[in-house]
């Protein structure tokens, strides 16, 4: 795999592929359009309110990398990985998810998803583990089979969102109103479990 560091910034240009190549070290915070990228590794770069537009990522990593008000216009993403990276207010509907629903196309380890809008996408089988995910929004998305475990929800957003079968051993401070969300099959563990039942109108004695 051929490497790249912040000695030598290159970067694809318009409409250029590039396939198995690392990046360490890089900063681009402008906008790339129509670029694909296959294979790739991100190391330890910043992004921040960089622009991917028409771009296209398909097994791709991004470790330890700052991502923070990423924009990805009509951008496609394939089993692409994030791990140990910084993610903050990125607008996720924006990319172009495929019309063909295709489980775990994203997959966030150790990562900071705050303010994060996954507003209405399919996100069968992805994992968001041991991450914090304060203040994203997942209502109407399709979380079935996910793996949450581990998450901090705090002030998550969930309204019609498709939790069957998903994971959420570990998982916590979340507000999930059982009769406002699918969770039939969903993974639950104590203490936080409990909070299902203060959304109830049942009294706990």
């Amino acid at each position: 795999m051929q490497e790249t560091t912040d000695k030598e910034p290159s970067f694809p240009g318009a409409e250029e592929e590039a396939l198995d190549k690392t990046w360490t070290g890089l900063k681009f915070g402008g906008a790339a359009a129509s670029r694909q990228f296959h294979g790739c590794l991100f190391k330890n770069c910043d992004f921040t309110g960089a622009e991917f537009r028409g771009c296209r990522f398909t097994d791709c990593r991004f470790e330890s990398c700052n991502l923070s008000l990423l924009r990805l216009p009509r951008t496609a993403l394939s089993s692409v990985s994030f791990k140990n990276s910084k993610l903050t207010g990125v607008n996720w509907t924006e990319a172009a998810w495929p019309r063909v629903k295709l489980p775990g196309l994203l997959r966030f380890d150790n990562c900071v998803l705050a303010d994060s809008v996954f507003l209405g996408l399919h996100l069968r089988e992805t994992s968001i583990v041991n991450c914090r995910a304060v203040g994203a929004d997942f209502r109407e998305a399709d979380l079935a089979k996910a793996d949450l475990a581990g998450t901090d929800l705090a002030g998550v957003l969930f309204g019609g969102t498709n939790l069957s079968g998903a994971n959420l051993a570990g998982a916590r401070n979340y507000a999930i109103r059982p009769a406002d969300n699918v969770l039939k099959g969903a993974r639950f563990s104590m203490p936080e479990a409990m909070a299902l039942l203060y959304c109830l109108d049942i009294k706990i004695i």
